[in-house]
């Protein structure tokens, strides 16, 4: 009993200690304090009451969604393009078997619109993180400012006795 008693009180002391500063990893990933990943609905639940914080990081959010979405679709649409038009067999209706086939012309819109989708990424890819670092600039400055330090709590211990001191 005395054991869990030590345990519970330590675990206490080193909970007080944690301020809830939130860092910024690659890929727009968010830690805490203790270096942990924070998933993004637990991260929106903090800034919650910093506005300003929650819409630069909202922001930053979506446009890593979009930056995603055009690096990822302008890829299958440039893979897939090239992939079909390479095994396309058809040959032209003008062709009578001798000599050289004519060359058909190939369909590359899909694969000019692909790569426009490439090229349009990288800058939203390159912005969202600006966004993101900002809001959690944000935020921990707006802990360091309501920051009030809590009720102190120390256990102390001996040989015959063990004691919780609380100190205002």
């Amino acid at each position: 009993m005395k054991r869990n008693l030590t345990l519970l009180f330590l675990m206490l002391a080193f909970a007080g200690y944690s301020q809830g500063k939130l860092t910024y990893g690659s890929g727009g990933t968010v830690y805490n304090a203790e270096n942990q990943k924070v998933k993004t609905d637990l991260v929106r639940a903090l800034m919650n009451e910093n506005p300003e914080a929650l819409a630069l990081y909202n922001s930053g959010r979506n446009k890593k969604t979009w930056g995603n979405i055009f690096f990822y679709g302008g890829l299958a649409l440039v893979a897939t393009n090239l992939i079909v038009e390479m095994n396309e067999g058809d040959m032209p209706d003008n062709w009578n078997g001798y000599g050289p086939a004519p060359v058909k012309r190939s369909n590359m819109t899909m694969a000019i619109i692909g790569g426009a989708m490439l090229v349009a990424s990288i800058p939203i890819k390159i912005g969202y993180p600006k966004k993101i670092k900002a809001a959690l600039e944000k935020y921990n400055k707006g802990l360091a400012e309501n920051y009030s330090p809590g009720p102190k709590t120390t256990l102390i211990a001996s040989t015959n006795q063990i004691g919780l001191r609380i100190e205002f």
